[in-house]
């Protein structure tokens, strides 16, 4: 008898038939059967948030507001969000002048200011003002202090800094690198300049990281960071793995951000019996393999329900390409994870910290990438092997093993958290 599994690539997903004789173990966060109503569940939260007046209250107490929206994967849940908060500040009779929304874009992304207006439901069409946030654009910036802790240069949007109340709109999910997202994200990277992000992801090589890590230095910094720039409210959804809502948290910019990490937590664990042979990882789909820097996050969870020396099936489309300079160039010029570490330390550029934790699943792990990319990138510069079909990966990790009857397969790496059951 034969499984199939369909796994996200892309805009679609490719299949996998596994053979009975293998012990299949699937990992599939949780998925909510209860779906709470968007709209009503987002009045509720702004009119009881979390250690923090109604967002009325707030509103009718200003002159002006800056609503930061976070780079999502579901932009119609979004839209609607920011739709729904902005009719909520116009039936308070708020000049719509008064308020602008912050849309971060990526370092030299070409993107015109009517794309993101379609994006997020033509906000300038009721009057407000749309501000494209360009992290390295300097003249939109102001320099506001630097971090307690480590000292990192706090670079803002001005548009942002400006506002009297400062809202931040996003969504909350493990992240390997930030611990989770949401929260002081609408702050940094979504409206911070290019070297208080640089800065930040600096604090992230050769450290501690992992899925709802919050302790990092890298994360403490962007608490830090957030606080400077006076980020006063948020709003922020946790979705399942199927994109359905679960939770939406609302107040305080740090207590109802943890509260909805909890939730995010509760859904993406998932336990697993044993280490497996081989791991199938599928990175989610677009927009979250849009680039292997993007996707190589989906590497966390199926390192950690694999044995040493097993093998890894990663599938991201990486339409996009490999992504940052600095994560290619670490992976091309340098041969180990401490090599990356070293030369991070006086000549780091963005994209290193990624590199540094790649090199350590190298170091254990035989990787196998089924995406779009050539295959002389991915074997001579990547140093893992270069499959374009999935069943084709899958058994190119089993001529690896002399056996690998346990096989993992996580459907959505970048939502899913392995807990290894206790015996």
């Amino acid at each position: 008898m034969v499984m199939r599994v369909d796994l996200r690539y892309g805009e679609g997903s490719l299949p996998l038939e596994l053979d009975s004789d293998l012990t299949i173990e699937q990992l599939l966060p949780k998925t909510v059967t209860k779906h709470p109503n968007v709209l009503s569940e987002l009045l509720r939260v702004q009119e009881s948030p979390v250690d923090s007046p109604p967002l009325s209250e707030r509103v009718s107490e200003v002159d002006s507001i800056a609503i930061v929206v976070n780079r999502l994967e579901h932009h119609k849940l979004i839209e609607d969000f920011l739709l729904s908060l902005l009719s909520s500040v116009e039936t308070l009779a708020f000049d719509p002048d008064n308020v602008t929304i912050v849309y971060p874009l990526i370092p030299g992304e070409r993107v015109m200011k009517d794309e993101v207006n379609d994006l997020l439901g033509n906000p300038e069409a009721r009057g407000h003002i749309l501000v494209l946030h360009r992290p390295e654009k300097e003249a939109d910036l102001n320099h506001i202090g630097e971090t307690p802790s480590y000292s990192t240069p706090v670079y803002i949007n001005e548009a942002f800094l400006c506002a009297d109340l400062k809202i931040g709109l996003g969504e909350i999910r493990p992240d390997v690198f930030y611990g989770a997202t949401g929260g002081r994200m609408s702050v940094i990277p979504s409206a911070s300049g290019l070297k208080t992000i640089i800065r930040n992801a600096k604090l992230r090589v050769g450290k501690n990281i992992g899925q709802f890590m919050m302790e990092t230095p890298s994360c403490i910094d962007m608490l830090e960071v957030a606080q400077i720039a006076g980020l006063d409210f948020i709003i922020n959804t946790v979705l399942d793995w199927q994109g359905n809502l679960a939770q939406v948290v609302a107040g305080d910019s740090r207590s109802s951000w943890k509260s909805g990490i909890e939730s995010a937590f509760r859904i993406a664990s998932v336990e697993y019996t044993r280490k497996a042979d081989i791991a199938v990882v599928s990175a989610g789909g677009n927009p979250l393999d849009n680039t292997l820097y993007d996707a190589i996050d989906g590497l966390y969870p199926a390192l950690e329900v694999t044995e040493h020396g097993a093998s890894i099936v990663l599938l991201a489309e990486c339409s996009g390409d490999v992504g940052p300079n600095g994560f290619l160039r670490g992976m091309s010029e340098y041969s180990s994870e401490q090599e990356v570490l070293i030369a991070s330390d006086t000549n780091f550029e963005f994209g290193m910290e990624k590199a540094c934790f790649f090199w350590n699943v190298l170091n254990s792990r035989n990787v196998i990438i089924c995406s779009s990319l050539r295959e002389s990138l991915v074997e001579e510069h990547l140093h893992c092997t270069a499959v374009k079909d999935l069943q084709e990966g899958f058994e190119t990790a089993q001529s690896m093993l002399a056996s690998s009857k346990k096989v993992a397969i996580l459907n959505d790496g970048l939502r899913t958290t392995p807990r290894l059951r206790n015996p």
